[in-house]
């Protein structure tokens, strides 16, 4: 394991976030929730084929991945930073607490009976679980990372073959927990997993333009894996595809490592530096990505108590819109004025007692 306290190795060299905070991480982490909040009002969406599907299809698919590869980056942020440093025990221990702190917040959020996936449960275990890996020497994180991902599409399958169908819906407890880690259809730790990890490289290497570049590329082979497996009978639009299973998993890989490679390329490059500064609302509700998420789910389940689901569908897209617009003029408006989002002040009131 590493000794993120030692002076050693990538903690001497100077990290894009020594001082403050990365514009390029908000940024990605920002784009994740406006994908999500998308791929949750698309619910309303009337639309069942055509391009505008498979635009909204996209938008979903990129959510997830996005956030957890953020989160991984977040994770290596707090490992690299010069200041706050945190010894490793102290930083298992948070995030675990973080992670279990998710997962309270997503089953209030699910109590409030919306047709919203949560996917909190899922990417707390899944940031208790990559805490301590992520401590390990950066090529063991990189071959765990890699190794995640070619075995989850094999668990999940296997989980599926092996369990009851009726455990992946159950509300029983254990049920629940199996579904957060393996068996939902919607999110999994062993899917997420990969993503966190490697947002830990990227965050460990310094995620230089070099590395958003490399980020990128992944992206681009993991795109010409999905097209070779869609010319071959398999992905989209020419078969049955599962959440979890190789074509999805494949997928998730491309679209999250290239907008996350676009957008800290995008956000290192110089001439770009105004677009980045207009981009305020989006890196905003980025920082403040758990307020932001709460308040769209709360959002929209106002939305459904109060609008029929015939109206709803009619007029999905302003409705849809204004869910949006909303998170992100709050989001903007709190962290111009107060900074630290609210539900990321209670959490951390929490986690930074430990140690």
């Amino acid at each position: 394991m590493i000794d993120v306290d030692s002076p050693s190795g990538s903690a001497r060299a100077r990290m894009p976030w020594d001082g403050h905070r990365d514009p390029a991480v908000d940024l990605a982490r920002g784009i994740a929730v406006v994908c999500m909040v998308i791929a949750h009002v698309r619910v309303w969406s009337p639309f069942d084929s055509g391009p505008a599907r498979l635009v909204l299809l996209l938008v979903n698919n990129v959510a997830s991945p996005l956030f957890a590869l953020v989160m991984g980056i977040s994770a290596g942020i707090v490992l690299t930073r010069r200041e706050r440093r945190v010894s490793g025990p102290v930083f298992i221990a948070r995030d675990v607490v973080r992670g279990l702190l998710l997962v309270l917040v997503g089953l209030a959020l699910q109590s409030l009976g919306t047709f919203v996936a949560i996917v909190l449960m899922s990417l707390g275990l899944t940031l208790a679980v990559a805490a301590p890996l992520a401590l390990l020497p950066l090529p063991a994180v990189a071959g765990l990372a890699a190794a995640s991902f070619a075995v989850g599409p094999w668990v999940t399958a296997a989980a599926r073959s092996t369990f009851d169908p009726a455990r992946v819906h159950s509300p029983a407890l254990l049920d629940q927990v199996l579904q957060w880690v393996v068996l939902s259809t919607h999110y999994r730790v062993v899917s997420l997993l990969p993503f966190v990890l490697l947002g830990v490289v990227l965050a460990r290497l310094r995620l230089t333009p070099r590395v958003a570049g490399a980020t990128l590329g992944l992206g681009l082979v993991a795109g010409v894996g999905v097209v070779a497996l869609r010319l071959a009978g398999h992905g989209l639009g020419v078969s049955q595809v599962r959440s979890g299973d190789l074509p999805d998993a494949l997928l998730d890989l491309a679209l999250a490592a290239t907008a996350c490679g676009a957008v800290v390329l995008l956000a290192r490059w110089a001439p770009a530096r105004p677009l980045v500064a207009a981009s305020a609302p989006v890196r905003a509700t980025g920082a403040l990505a758990l307020t932001a998420y709460v308040l769209h789910v709360c959002l929209i389940a106002v939305a459904m108590r109060a609008i029929p689901w015939p109206t709803a569908q009619e007029w999905w897209a302003p409705l849809g819109g204004g869910i949006l617009l909303v998170t992100l003029v709050v989001c903007h408006a709190w962290w111009a004025r107060l900074g630290k989002g609210p539900v990321e002040r209670v959490v951390a009131a929490v986690t930074d007692r430990i140690g």
